[in-house]
């Protein structure tokens, strides 16, 4: 969508922004809108609306927090205190938090957007075979926005139609009602959009639909299903694993258009008049009002100022230290054989900082390592540069050590190309579905279909890929080693910080084990109600029938 002009219908409010130029937030009539929307331009625009909202989640801070915080993955990080109840699962979580409030309202509008665009669509002057392709898209969104409120938040309201004026009462659906609806809405995307499998720079083609397809049917427990859609989108379309992993996230690669393993992805640019830049939204400031991908900045440490010889750079990212690698993370990898430790994660920091050199080096010159082992003391003192290994950054027990603003940099959106270090947008295109993702989905479905061997196959694809050259037989597993820990550890390793995690955790019945295990702040505090996330306060106020819309259980 880097030519898609992007629009958000809100109940009252249209707000868009163009690819020619931003437009002023303006109240809109239902008349104006119906004048709108009777033309072919304001009915692509009212479709194209529908597509803003996944910039809410995906590459977002708010999407970060609630599908990598509170993992077995990432830990709280020194600056990320202002939302800890989110990494955990303490008494601050609760429906006040900005995030649950901004995720809620947001998801909402995409859906008043959908459901404008599905009633307006059939009378629209668009071209029958356009009406049939817009259509498609509109229902996968629908059905894509409510998966990730069912997921998150559990019974939640079903809205089918196009909502003009407040409505100041509200059902909580069933999960199995909602299902029924992301079912039905992706059968009509899957016919309207038959035969469309080209990437269109965002655009929802018929692939995207069967990965969604096979995400939830994995979900559901649908494992025959989630293995013949998985299994479709690897031998059925011209989608290829990249040949090197490291490279998968080089910003030359950036543009998931050209990825040949990007499925569907949600697209950013550098210019930021391209982007959906919401400066009316809850959280304000850094966290969602510059456009653009985010995620060059929360998992980034804060390596500078303490340290002479590094300043803040573009090559080092802008350092917002929000998500810290567990430890478990950290260890998960042999880097010895796998190239996906060095292809996610920094390790190594270089003099930049010509006006601030430590007597005797030069610029260029290593400044701090941070090892993923525990390193001998004689080999640490007798180095010229710091070095940290892992009893430095972690605690015994587990948590981050220190002040918790150095540890291992997870690197793989970086974005050197910005225009200046301050810059908080990115023009990397934020990938939902991937190929890798589809013999992960195949592994697991196998596996628990009884076929272990299978899994094994699935994942040996995915790892004879990262392996470094020569090493694809010391990475390959057998049928004995296929279990749901060992492929939650696969999925980390090869899926790390691509807003995946919770949900993992969620679907395997793993979240509290894992936390037990390898989050000990988290277990703390952690309980089977977080399963789902609380309800926003400001919709409990509001609602007026509030004997039968509540608050989920043991959230205040």
């Amino acid at each position: 969508m880097k030519t898609l002009k992007l629009f958000i219908l809100s109940i009252t409010v249209l707000l868009s922004v163009s690819c020619e130029s931003f437009l002023e937030e303006e109240s809109i009539s239902t008349t104006t809108a119906d004048a709108l929307y009777s033309t072919e331009e304001g009915i692509e625009s009212l479709v194209n609306a529908s597509y803003t909202v996944t910039r809410k989640w995906y590459g977002k801070f708010s999407g970060y927090l609630l599908s990598e915080a509170g993992t077995d993955q990432f830990l709280m990080a020194g600056w990320g205190t202002g939302y800890i109840g989110f990494h955990t699962y303490n008494s601050n979580l609760q429906g006040s938090e900005k995030p649950i409030e901004h995720i809620w309202s947001a998801t909402y509008k995409g859906i008043n957007s959908c459901n404008a665009a599905i009633e307006r669509i059939p009378g629209s002057p668009l071209s029958e075979s356009t009406k049939t392709l817009r259509l498609g898209e509109v229902h996968f969104l629908r059905a894509f926005y409510y998966y990730h409120l069912v997921e998150t938040f559990g019974p939640v309201p079903i809205r089918t139609q196009e909502t003009s004026s407040p409505e100041l009462e509200a059902t909580r659906a069933p999960v199995n009602d909602v299902y029924d609806l992301i079912f039905s809405d992706l059968e009509v995307a899957l016919t309207n959009l038959e035969g469309q499998v080209t990437p269109g720079g965002g655009r929802v083609i018929q692939p995207a639909v069967e990965a969604f397809l096979a995400r939830i049917y994995l979900t559901r427990g649908m494992n025959q299903e989630a293995l013949n859609m998985a299994e479709k989108l690897i031998n059925d379309y011209d989608f290829e694993l990249n040949e090197d992993y490291t490279t998968m996230w080089n910003m030359e690669n950036s543009d998931a258009n050209l990825n040949p393993e990007a499925i569907w992805f949600v697209n950013y640019a550098a210019d930021n008049n391209l982007n959906d830049v919401p400066r009316g939204d809850a959280l304000g400031y850094m966290w969602l009002w510059e456009g653009g991908h985010h995620g060059h900045l929360y998992f980034t440490p804060y390596y500078y100022n303490a340290r002479p010889g590094l300043r803040f750079s573009l090559e080092y990212d802008r350092p917002l230290n929000q998500l810290a690698p567990s430890r478990y993370l950290i260890e998960l990898y042999n880097d010895e054989i796998d190239a996906r430790y060095e292809g996610t994660f920094r390790d190594t920091w270089l003099a930049n900082d010509e006006g601030n050199l430590p007597e005797g080096m030069q610029l260029g010159d290593t400044v701090l390592y941070v090892a993923n082992k525990v390193l001998d003391p004689e080999y640490k003192a007798s180095k010229s540069y710091e070095i940290l290994d892992l009893n430095d950054i972690y605690n015994a027990d587990g948590t981050l050590g220190g002040d918790k603003t150095m540890y291992y940099h997870m690197k793989k959106f970086n974005d050197d190309t910005r225009s200046a270090e301050g810059v908080i947008e990115s023009k990397r295109d934020a990938i939902v579905f991937r190929l890798a993702e589809m013999y992960m989905i195949a592994a697991e479905a196998s596996m628990k279909l009884g076929n272990n061997q299978a899994g094994a196959d699935y994942i040996n694809v995915v790892r004879e890929r990262a392996a470094y050259p020569g090493e694809e037989a010391a990475m390959r597993i057998t049928a004995d080693q296929v279990n749901i820990d060992f492929i939650l550890d696969e999925r980390a390793r090869e899926f790390v910080g691509e807003q995946l995690r919770w949900f993992d955790l969620k679907r395997t019945g793993k979240l509290i084990e894992r936390l037990d295990k390898y989050n000990v702040a988290a277990a703390a505090n952690v309980e089977p109600y977080h399963l789902v996330r609380p309800i926003p306060q400001v919709e409990l106020d509001v609602v007026q029938n509030k004997e039968e819309f509540q608050q989920n259980d043991h959230y205040n």
